[in-house]
């Protein structure tokens, strides 16, 4: 017997009886979508709470590497290239326990294609394999890492980057093989590559929520701001990239120029950011310029006096 027969036959009380019920289901459902959204945002929250500090060290090891102009952990760095490329090595001898999580590993170097050149490099000189590895590390804090691992900019990277990555390619005949590895090789080499801001790094509690903040009562310039890290000691080279008028205003500082008189300094510290502890505030880009050219650039801007000391 068809349903649509079966309705036919249904009388009025047993027709309420099923509206009644079909009510219930639906405040079922929805209190099932409820719970499932509150548990996605607090599985997301606790991902982000645990991975601040895996965060704090990619940003403070791409900080020293600008700073200093040399890898930190070289030999991470080599191993988390070699890995992401070519997944984690095979074995008969293995446990299916160990067969499972080199499996899910694998996955997890797959997914290393979502993230730009600059997202790789950031990614291989932070965390070894072994910190990241399934098993080691749970899935929630690996998605949450990955999907905020990518540089806010495009990245001018120390030559020593450079270097590592083109000695792999003799050193490892499998990297030199894999197709994937010479699209990599090839974006470092690329001429056109630019420091402009192309991308915004994805904040997984914003995601989950979806919906804008609601505006602050008070200007975030009156907030209490307390600085965590400071960046500087850019490529020397990066200033010339600097439109006008902010590219002459730096060349004319003392700073420069004492730092050009130094024949092997390659870096400058005309330029440098400032992030407050608070990653819900914003960051401070600082320009030096010349005190001459300070007042000009106040002026072409009409900047308002604010105070004095």
């Amino acid at each position: 017997m068809s349903a649509n027969i079966v309705l036919s036959q249904l009388k009025n009380d047993q027709w309420d009886t099923l509206g009644d019920l079909s009510s219930e289901l639906s405040a079922a459902a929805k209190m099932v979508q409820d719970e499932i959204q509150v548990l996605k945002e607090s599985r997301s929250e606790r991902a982000w709470k645990e991975s601040e500090e895996h965060r704090s060290k990619a940003q403070s090891c791409r900080g020293d590497l600008f700073a200093n102009g040399r890898l930190k952990q070289p030999v991470i760095f080599r191993r988390n290239i070699v890995t992401i490329f070519e997944g984690p090595k095979d074995s008969r001898c293995y446990s299916e326990d160990i067969k499972l999580r080199k499996e899910s590993t694998r996955k997890r170097c797959e997914s290393f294609q979502s993230l730009s050149f600059d997202g790789v490099i950031s990614w291989a000189m932070a965390f070894p394999p072994t910190v990241w590895a399934a098993g080691s590390m749970s899935s929630d804090v690996f998605t949450c890492l990955l999907n905020n691992i990518e540089p806010e900019m495009v990245q001018t990277w120390p030559p020593v980057i450079r270097d590592k990555l083109h000695m792999l390619t003799e050193d490892k005949v499998s990297l030199k093989e894999s197709p994937g590895y010479d699209e990599f090789i090839r974006a470092i080499d690329d001429p056109l590559r630019k420091p402009l801001a192309h991308r915004k790094r994805r904040r997984i509690e914003d995601e989950s929520k979806g919906e804008r903040p609601a505006a602050a009562k008070s200007s975030p310039s009156d907030e209490k701001r307390e600085m965590k890290d400071m960046y500087t000691n850019a490529l020397a080279s990066s200033v010339l990239k600097l439109p006008e008028p902010f590219k002459t205003a730096v060349q004319n500082t003392r700073l420069w120029n004492w730092e050009r008189s130094q024949n092997e300094l390659e870096t400058t510290g005309c330029l440098a950011t400032l992030f407050p502890k608070d990653n819900r505030q914003d960051v401070s880009f600082t320009i030096w310029c010349g005190n001459d050219d300070g007042y000009r650039l106040t002026d072409f801007f009409g900047l308002q006096h604010e105070i004095s000391s």
